[in-house]
């Protein structure tokens, strides 16, 4: 469930946890004539709940990741990434949060430091090493202004886009001080006529216009219950959820909260896109030798996403005994220009600055400064050494270059000097230089006085040998899904490729590729059906030959299990959930380290009997003797009908 201080606690949380979920592998992918490409709204119990308003998003469940780093992504329509964050999955149901106290800042671990201003549209996702990959559209339902009362009635307006079913929309006030009127802390307008809330209290009703505006109107039974909800700081909120499943949770859910701020959410976070200032790179000088001009060229940093674009830059040429200045300004495609005119006395610093709008960033890096002429040269080394001809060019995935002077490279044949400066095509070093294919590279080190040193080598990429077979591929079923792992291939850079046939050897489809481990999870099967599944690995070097097939079924159509809390003390071990078959037996497994089904826990068993709504039963176990000695740990619930659920945290208390 989400929090208290999010004001949101969902429905009675029903689901059927399928095997392919206890394994803890990939959910991406699904079977059809052609790869998959969309990833999927959240299951439950995992969540990716978004709060636009204040830039924040909470990650619920996705326990079976305790412990590994996941990514979080913003991803909008013609821009691409707008933010992003990596961070260690808990246990403790809240998997993290980004932009909110107690979690991370946007940009942890990826390097994209601005917070995004999340708008509608905008796809939230979760992604983790072994594929697994889904994500909540930020919904464009939201209130529009502040509440109205009007003695004991109050009334809120709001409006959503076309791509909200106002079937799956509430809007929310949120007081705490109601707790004490009509005991909750918040209140909800479902769409429809007013009709009394539950536990009473009050009345509401929620009125959805052709035109996708909405009034929520809430009936109190007392003045004073009107008057503290209207007293709500910050307290109005549209809902919306993507799905729904047939046990009420809530998935893809965005929280839009009127009167809200966005922004860092917490100190030391980066500020959002319309407080970035102008980005910064790196610049270098050469200076001539007769000290009357200079060339500047530099790497700009590319804008923050949603932030200001750079318009151009500004070069700058300071006297350092006179402070006087001589510069240009110039256009946003700019990288390198030649000031002359300068004093061949004189020490200058030059420079570089970039400008967005009316903002210009710091000096870019580092700091270049030009004075009297020297006779001494620069050292230079080169890393690996070229070859001297294309036939016997050197392997190599990069090329490295130390130097105490300002580094230039050209890599498309054309002269790394001209006169005795770098040339118009010469790109300054920032880094190793990248060999994917045979490539002449000509190096040139100038010192500020103008000295240089020049080098050049013939390089061809370090030849890979193709990924041996992966062997030992193995499968675990669902009814809809197969959790497929298999041994790892030792090498670097290796990727695997799954690919799924029917049951006569006819291909089905390539899943997406997965880096790092060596597992998937295949989803969309069909329940009491055969395929066969392979796996090749990959890497710079080719594919491998697929492996041996793994021929195995799906399991035929079950009944629905789930876990809705289990709890564990000296003495007392109690678990209770729901099923999908009055009079189905259910039994309780301990979970073993690689997630599969352990011992059963010795009079851990229960009929399920039947409870509101129809076709839901519920079962509940406990033991008073015979309890285990320690937490279980996790636990899955197995049916006699063959429903599944799990693994489900057993806590203390």
């Amino acid at each position: 469930m989400l929090l208290d201080r999010t004001g949101d606690r969902r429905r009675r949380m029903r689901r059927t946890v399928g095997i392919g979920a206890v394994l803890g592998v990939a959910t991406a992918g699904l079977v059809v004539t052609a790869p998959a490409a969309f990833a999927a709204v959240p299951a439950f119990p995992d969540n990716v709940v978004v709060f636009p308003d204040r830039d924040f998003v909470s990650v619920e469940g996705y326990e079976r990741y305790a412990g590994e780093t996941a990514t979080l992504q913003v991803t909008r329509a013609n821009v691409g990434v707008v933010g992003s964050a990596k961070a260690v999955v808990s246990d403790s149901g809240v998997a993290f949060e980004v932009n909110h106290p107690g979690g991370v800042c946007w940009g942890a671990g990826t390097g994209l430091n601005v917070t995004p201003d999340i708008k509608a549209g905008d796809v939230v996702s979760i992604s983790f090493a072994d594929g697994t990959k889904d994500e909540t559209t930020t919904s464009s339902a939201t209130v529009t202004g502040d509440m109205v009362r009007d003695g004991t009635t109050i009334t809120v307006q709001g409006k959503f886009g076309p791509e909200v079913d106002p079937a799956r929309m509430e809007q929310r006030i949120i007081n705490p001080d109601l707790v004490d009127v009509i005991g909750k802390r918040d209140i909800r307008a479902i769409p429809g006529p007013i009709v009394p809330a539950a536990k009473g209290g009050y009345s509401s009703g929620l009125e959805v216009r052709a035109d996708r505006t909405f009034t929520a109107t809430y009936q109190f039974d007392t003045l004073e219950a009107a008057t503290t909800a209207a007293a709500a700081d910050l307290g109005e909120r549209a809902m919306y959820w993507q799905e729904e499943d047939a046990d009420g949770n809530r998935q893809g859910l965005t929280i839009a909260e009127y009167g809200e701020f966005g922004g860092p959410g917490m100190g030391g976070c980066p500020s959002g896109p319309g407080q970035q200032g102008a980005p910064a790179g790196t610049a270098s000088v050469v200076r001539s030798a007769d000290k009357t001009s200079a060339v500047i060229k530099w790497t700009a940093a590319a804008a923050l996403p949603d932030a200001d674009k750079v318009t151009g830059y500004s070069v700058e040429a300071v006297n350092s005994a006179t402070s006087t200045v001589q510069g240009v300004r110039l256009g946003a495609t700019a990288s390198g220009t030649t000031l002359t005119g300068l004093d061949s006395a004189a020490t200058y610093t030059f420079e570089v600055r970039s400008m967005a709008g009316s903002k210009m960033s710091v000096p870019f890096g580092p700091a270049t400064a030009a004075g009297p002429r020297d006779e001494t040269l620069p050292t230079l080394t080169v890393t690996p050494v070229g070859g001297t001809t294309p036939e016997e060019a050197v392997e190599a995935n990069s090329v490295s270059v130390a130097s105490n002077g300002e580094v230039f490279f050209t890599t498309d044949g054309s002269s790394v000097i001209e006169g005795d400066g770098p040339s118009l095509t010469a790109e300054p070093y920032t880094g190793p230089i990248p060999i994917t294919a045979p490539t002449h590279v000509n190096i040139a080190t100038f010192d500020q006085a103008g000295n240089h040193l020049q080098e050049s080598g013939d390089y061809k990429p370090v030849s890979v040998a193709a990924p041996a077979t992966p062997t030992g591929l193995a499968g675990t079923q669902t009814q809809n899904s197969m959790a497929l792992t298999w041994n790892a291939v030792t090498g670097t850079d290796i990727s695997y490729q799954v690919t799924v046939y029917d049951t006569n050897g006819t291909k089905l489809a390539t899943q997406p590729p997965v880096s790092s481990v060596p597992r998937q999870n295949v989803t969309g099967l069909t329940a009491g059906t055969t395929y066969q599944f392979t796996v090749a690995a990959k890497n710079a070097g080719g594919t491998s030959a697929e492996s041996e097939r793994l021929i195995k079924a799906t399991d035929t159509a079950t009944d629905r299990i789930t876990i809705t809390t289990a709890k564990w003390k000296t003495g007392d071990f109690r678990v209770v959930g729901t099923g999908s078959t009055v009079g189905a037996s259910v039994q309780v497994f301990r979970v073993n380290a690689d997630g599969s089904r352990g011992a059963a826990i010795t009079g851990a068993t229960a009929a399920v009997v039947a409870a509101a709504p129809p076709g839901i039963g519920d079962y509940s176990i406990r033991l008073r003797t015979n309890v285990p000695t320690t937490n279980p740990g996790r636990i899955y619930v197995v049916s006699s009908n063959g429903g599944v659920a799990g693994p489900f945290a057993v806590a203390n208390g």
